[in-house]
């Protein structure tokens, strides 16, 4: 029999990063754009078989889709959307070349990785020669505009917060936190990286677009009810360029994955905004935070990213704790800067002269920083 028509079909195929940790596709029916990743090849227990042969997807998709997509019903994280199969109920015939997908809202913008120079230059962890001239003083290095980083930093400790405990900003009411859930067992991603962070462009008169966290082909449902525990396994078998993100605990394999590890994740990603590089395992603590001093951040955002990347996990902040210290660093940072100067101090002329250079990118950029 001939195979069947896939639902989704890539977009763009030509122009697919492999930075990204998603594909764009979209919807044969009505042409409609989305984001989709792969589903694990997983399998599961069949109770009645009493063995462990059955593949995740077929049990996803008519038993857990709805309770997924209520889970992660969050403005900062990106909705699922759908759950297909690359095969039929029969077993008999292929409907797509990626296997097994969840669907997930387009994000027009891309991921932030587009706007980070390529995983692929850096270094093996352990060269010291190379990492010693990326990690040297250099106050021509590359970096991202302050207000994106705390736009990203503010977006996605949101998301953390909802998925490590249960709690988000009540709908309509701005500034009120609750938890929307008392059964709420914590989250892991196990995967917060440039390549999981997207963006929508921005909206009337918005300095950026949504920013939203995606890719949960990782994560984990962890603990029990309450929150009081939450730890995972490491991730095996895991792209080198999701490696430069982990927290020393995961890395150095001394303790499982745990929420202060996506703390430290995060970090991770916003000094990869700061400094064009991920925190060099081959320097001591001290050292890798001293790289944020180069391009003239505001003492504000490196002070809270200094604390995500603590190397002790006590003394990082958990989510609760970063949601109210990005608002309050944020608001400074914002008064700072008022009276007609541009979100980025009006002396840092190099910072300004690089986010100009970087509007017509096509490529990395997809157009998505906006104009002064």
């Amino acid at each position: 029999m001939a195979p069947i028509q896939p639902r989704y079909i890539p977009k763009d195929t030509e122009s697919q990063s492999s930075a990204a940790s998603s594909i764009r596709v979209l919807r044969v029916s009505d042409n409609g754009s989305f984001i989709a990743s792969p589903i694990p090849e997983i399998m599961i227990k069949d109770p009645k078989k009493n063995t462990i042969t059955t593949p995740l997807a077929p049990v996803l998709i008519p038993t857990a889709a709805v309770s997924i997509s209520r889970i992660l019903n969050h403005p900062n994280i990106i909705s699922l959307v759908d759950i297909t199969q690359s095969i039929s109920t029969s077993g008999q015939y292929m409907a797509g070349e990626y296997g097994d997908l969840t669907i997930w809202e387009d994000m027009d913008a891309g991921c932030l990785s587009y706007l980070l120079p390529s995983p692929n230059a850096l270094p093996d962890f352990t060269d010291s020669e190379l990492w010693h001239g990326l990690a040297a003083q250099n106050f021509q290095r590359f970096s991202l505009p302050e207000s994106l980083c705390w736009h990203v930093l503010s977006s996605i400790s949101h998301a953390l917060l909802w998925l490590h405990h249960g709690v988000k900003e009540t709908e309509g009411i701005t500034g009120e936190f609750m938890k929307h859930d008392d059964d709420v067992q914590p989250i892991l991603i196990r995967d917060i990286s440039p390549g999981q962070i997207w963006f929508k462009h921005p909206r009337a008169d918005e300095t950026y677009g949504e920013c939203k966290l995606g890719g949960f082909q990782w994560a984990k449902v962890t603990g029990v009810v309450g929150g009081r525990i939450a730890i995972a396994s490491p991730v095996e078998n895991a792209p080198r360029e999701k490696q430069f993100y982990w927290a020393p605990e995961i890395y150095n394999a001394t303790c499982s994955w745990s929420r202060p590890s996506e703390i430290w994740s995060l970090g991770a990603v916003i000094y990869t905004m700061m400094t064009g590089i991920p925190p060099p395992r081959y320097y001591d603590y001290r050292w890798q935070i001293s790289r944020m001093n180069d391009k003239g951040f505001s003492q504000g955002i490196r002070e809270i990213v200094a604390q995500m990347l603590d190397p002790s996990m006590a003394m990082r902040p958990d989510a609760l704790q970063l949601v109210d210290e990005v608002e309050k660093g944020w608001r400074v940072w914002r008064a700072s800067t008022a009276e007609g100067q541009a979100y980025i101090d009006v002396k840092d002329k190099l910072v300004r002269k690089e986010y100009e250079s970087m509007k017509g990118i096509e490529v990395r950029g997809r157009g998505f920083l906006p104009s002064l």
